[in-house]
């Protein structure tokens, strides 16, 4: 009887290690973490939409769930500076960074290949840590790399009337998104994302715009 409960304990223990408790930040890089453990794990969001990474404060409910992650997975504490203090508190080893010490603009989302190199770095974290379920992990990034590819090329398409066009951008925040697709900027409305529009930057944007012809991407 004895052994019987010890077995059945065993059992218990290993289908807990074979479904690691993964928390991510924010909702684009949430999305991609999902297509990698569909069918594992379902990871938890931290950040509602409502919620800013860089300013924010964490609920009791939010800080509960990190305290049982397994594994998070967030941007760069540059850029989720709200949370720097809950994150400190991580064990280095469930702690996963997407962006490294260099990146000073930590949007790397906004570029299809960063996500497909981010998601491969992932990949062999998450067989680190539950090697029982390599053979899904592997399955669903061959899937999500031809879905990401497809949407490359889907992204090309539909800006080709825009390649040789001036385009003025709100912050450089979208400067993955027009380098990645080789497009062409024109001008920076704010230095940097986060900084405060002014009324008279505004003004000078839109004299910008119209003498230009640029096309604004917002």
């Amino acid at each position: 009887m004895i052994f019987r409960l010890i077995f059945i304990a065993f059992l218990f223990s290993a289908n807990a290690l074979a479904t690691p408790n993964i928390v991510v930040s924010i909702k684009p890089i949430h999305s991609i973490v999902s297509n990698i453990t569909q069918g594992v794990t379902s990871p938890a969001l931290l950040l509602k939409s409502n919620q800013s990474a860089h300013h924010t404060h964490l609920k009791p409910s939010q800080l509960s769930l990190l305290d049982r992650a397994d594994l998070v997975v967030f941007i760069h504490p540059n850029f989720e500076a709200g949370l720097a203090k809950a994150f400190n508190n991580i064990d280095s080893d469930k702690k996963f960074i997407i962006d490294d010490e260099n990146t000073t603009n930590h949007h790397s989302w906004l570029d299809t290949n960063n996500m497909q190199i981010f998601a491969k770095k992932l990949v062999e974290k998450l067989i680190q840590i539950d090697p029982i379920n390599t053979k899904i992990y592997t399955r669903n990034i061959r899937k999500l790399n031809k879905d990401l590819e497809e949407l490359k090329q889907n992204i090309k398409q539909r800006l080709l009337m825009h390649k040789n066009k001036p385009i003025a951008i709100f912050s450089n925040a979208f400067d993955y998104f027009i380098d990645s697709n080789n497009l062409t900027r024109s001008m920076l409305i704010t230095d940097y994302h986060g900084e405060r529009l002014s009324i008279f930057k505004t003004l000078r944007a839109k004299r910008i715009i119209k003498s230009t012809q640029n096309q604004l991407l917002a």
